[in-house]
């Protein structure tokens, strides 16, 4: 079986690939972005040498100071980005460090943790050795065990009463005069009505034999209900043993010192807690800086539209339009040559966009690629399926899904399905089903059927006396309470275990 922390460790593994390729394709855009750039000021000087070979003195003072005033503008344009783009660069390189940094420190509060938790197992197994041997405690197990087999029989019999009910009820509950009079209340002291509707009421009661049948369904609807009283009473006799066990437990795990290490557990356990929440508080600045920076190396910030916007305005004017006539009306080899330059360069931008956009797509399926593989180790964290108890089957599947994500094949949300359908809690020494725990939900499934049929109350929720890992979020609606069994299962004191 594979360790929940290896399994971590994977993840962390491939999240750090995910990380490196969302960093190479920015660098991919980034050099893309800057060489657009570069062709764009190349073609704006191109077009100022063609003019300045065949336009008129006045007209080319005309072009020259329009170009020129652009260029300069551009330019200053452009060195203010690469100063915006220096400071959130910086920004995303602390953050990273940051987060590298704490992870770090996760690693050993979790190893705090999960060492913790250990001797935790290693107290209830003791614990559990003695019990085991000791004759009252084993007399309060057989009395719990055989209250209990009398409440499930008991359950059993409701359930198949009713379910007799049911079947024999039909032909009374398809009977119209009979439903009418039994609705009515007819041959009770809750029927009232006149004269002439009890005359008539009689005659039909009469001509249907109502007295006998009514008392033949009413012992068939009253038969699951002294049964559900009884089912009741012994439920409530099985909960009163349940906690005289449980108590033997509890008081034993107390004299063993499992009270003080439990609450240690849970200290360490919320200060892993605040640990994930820095984590993904600055995952998410991190996040958030990332895509800043991705506006800047994908073309898209308002620094480069700026300039660009600029140079286009320059370059569609009527001037320019008429260095392309007097290049076309000339045979002068050195202006060709330029009008090729010049179009090799916008053959260059119009590629450069092409493999933009191909860079865009790709760099956006990244940081989704990203993003859902940390909500995914979010989960993997909050289900606490880093416990020292925690285990994987099929660690060969486990890899090679980590794998098909990373290159794309599946997503976060089949990865996150087949985590949760291989996670085991690895056998210990101490067993969460010893004693009272064996109890804790033995019934509860036809209990619960009842319950929706008969429409009664659940009797009360049994807790088991050993630690169990719950989820964080349970962890959180628990705390605060001052007993020892909290609603996320299994002895606690402090919590988060």
């Amino acid at each position: 079986m594979w360790a929940g922390t290896s399994a971590l460790q994977n993840i962390d593994h491939a999240l750090q690939n995910v990380r490196n390729e969302t960093v190479r394709l920015n660098h991919q855009l980034s050099s893309l972005t800057n060489s657009m750039a570069v062709n764009q000021r190349q073609r704006l000087a191109l077009i100022e040498k063609i003019a300045q070979v065949r336009l008129s003195a006045i007209e080319y003072g005309e072009l020259n100071a329009s170009l020129t005033i652009a260029d300069k503008q551009a330019l200053e344009t452009l060195k203010l980005r690469d100063q915006a783009l220096i400071q959130v660069s910086k920004r995303v390189d602390t953050l990273n460090h940051s987060v590298s940094e704490i992870e770090v420190g996760r690693e050993s509060l979790l190893k705090s943790v999960n060492n913790l938790a250990q001797k935790l197992v290693d107290v209830e197994a003791n614990v559990q050795a003695q019990l085991s041997k000791d004759p009252a405690f084993l007399a309060q197990l057989e009395k719990t065990s055989a209250a209990n087999a009398v409440s499930h029989e008991a359950e059993q019999k409701v359930s198949r009463a009713q379910v007799d009910m049911d079947e024999k009820a039909k032909p009374y509950q398809e009977d119209a005069l009979f439903q009418y009079l039994w609705e009515r209340g007819f041959g009770t002291a809750d029927y009232q009505a006149g004269f002439f509707v009890r005359f008539m009421d009689t005659k039909v009661a009469k001509l249907i034999n109502y007295n006998q049948t009514r008392v033949n369904f009413w012992n068939l609807t009253e038969i699951p209900k002294r049964l559900e009283d009884h089912a009741d009473h012994v439920a409530s006799l099985a909960d009163d043993e349940h906690d005289v066990l449980q108590q033997l437990e509890l008081d034993a795990l107390e004299k063993a010192g499992a009270n003080e290490l439990a609450s240690s557990v849970g200290q360490a356990r919320d200060a892993l807690d605040e640990c994930d929440d820095k984590i993904e508080t600055l995952e998410n600045d991190l996040n958030d800086a990332i895509a800043k920076r991705a506006t800047f190396i994908s073309g898209e910030d308002s620094y480069l539209k700026k300039s660009l916007s600029t140079i286009t305005r320059a370059l569609e004017s009527n001037n320019v339009a008429a260095i392309n006539r007097y290049v076309l009306a000339t045979h002068s080899p050195t202006d060709d040559q330029m009008v090729i330059e010049l179009q090799n360069i916008d053959h260059q931008l119009g590629s450069a966009m092409d493999n933009l956009d191909d860079v865009k797509r790709l760099q956006q399926k990244q940081s989704s690629k990203l993003s859902e593989l940390e909500s995914v180790r979010r989960n993997f964290k909050n289900a606490r399926f880093d416990d020292v108890r925690s285990g994987f089957n099929n660690q060969s599947l486990l890899v090679d899904v980590l794998a098909q994500f990373v290159s794309g094949l599946v997503d976060g949300s089949d990865l996150w399905s087949v985590l949760k359908r291989n996670q085991r809690y690895r056998q210990t020494k101490s067993s969460p089903d010893f004693g009272s725990g064996q109890f804790e939900s033995a019934i509860g499934s036809i209990l619960g059927e009842v319950v929706r049929q008969a429409g009664r109350q659940s009797r009360r929720q049994r807790r088991s006396t050993w630690n169990r890992p719950s989820s964080r979020r349970s962890t959180k609606r628990s705390s605060g309470s001052s007993s020892n069994r909290s609603s996320g299962g299994g002895f606690r004191t402090g919590g988060g275990f």
